[in-house]
């Protein structure tokens, strides 16, 4: 028997607060359902440089946490990483909204660098003592595992100009990288020493293989490669193992 109409139109205001405080029970694969966060890009035009990790939008796939399954259809949005204010954003038009990874666990982007296609990966929960803030994935070994925190800061110095002194804002970039392993964190610099101490039990052949390759051990791809060929000495049938 179907309720009378007046009921019907006093249910309303229930779903409504219903669909607010659980957004899943809304349309899961829109993401800006789960969303209120919106600003306006201008708020950076004074402001030298970008806090955007990409110079130009992509497409991603945004992963919700309440996927049923991993074959579950992915919706895609223009998407950019704030390292500024630590978070993701989607462009929707002249609409800039914040990600809330309270409901978002992984962005893909697949990027063309060059004749090689690269597939990025961002996930929450990558390092254990900031599990809420979106990591890249830059290696993920069969033991252990390296992400970038990417993040930018805001730099301000007063400037002498003619008629005044003035300050001046920019964006200046600063990236960490964390190798995590049995839930302990070591943090790496892009730098010889602290690359080759990741490598402790193999440090002559990690040395060699540098050497060999030309390496000046000050890079990501450096990183990337030491890594590589260190998954291939310690688990030599790993398919990310790496070739001298």
């Amino acid at each position: 028997m179907k309720a009378p109409r007046n009921h019907r139109l006093l249910l309303l205001p229930l779903i409504l607060v219903l669909l607010i405080q659980f957004p899943s029970l809304a349309q899961t694969g829109d993401a800006l359902l789960t969303n209120s966060k919106t600003f306006e890009i201008e708020a950076y035009k004074d402001i030298k440089g970008s806090p955007y990790y990409f110079e130009e939008w992509q497409l991603g796939k945004v992963y919700p946490k309440d996927r049923s399954a991993e074959d579950e259809k992915v919706e895609e949005y223009l998407i950019n990483y704030n390292g500024y204010s630590k978070s993701f954003e989607i462009r929707k038009g002249e609409r800039f909204i914040t990600l809330d990874e309270q409901y978002y666990d992984k962005i893909e982007i697949q990027l063309i660098e060059g004749d090689e296609l690269k597939n990025l990966v961002f996930k929450t929960k990558a390092h254990p003592t900031i599990p809420n803030r979106f990591m890249r994935v830059v290696f993920e070994g069969t033991a252990f595992e390296v992400v970038q925190d990417y993040q930018v800061r805001l730099s301000e110095r007063e400037v002498q100009t003619y008629a005044k002194k003035e300050i001046v804002s920019s964006f200046i970039k600063n990236p960490s990288y964390y190798l995590i392993q049995n839930n302990k964190v070591q943090t790496i610099k892009l730098k010889k020493k602290s690359l080759l101490s990741l490598f402790k039990d193999q440090e002559s052949a990690i040395k060699k293989f540098a050497k060999k390759n030309g390496m000046k051990l000050n890079s990501e791809k450096d990183l990337i490669d030491l890594l590589g060929y260190y998954e291939s000495l310690t688990q030599p049938k790993s398919s990310l193992a790496a070739g001298e």
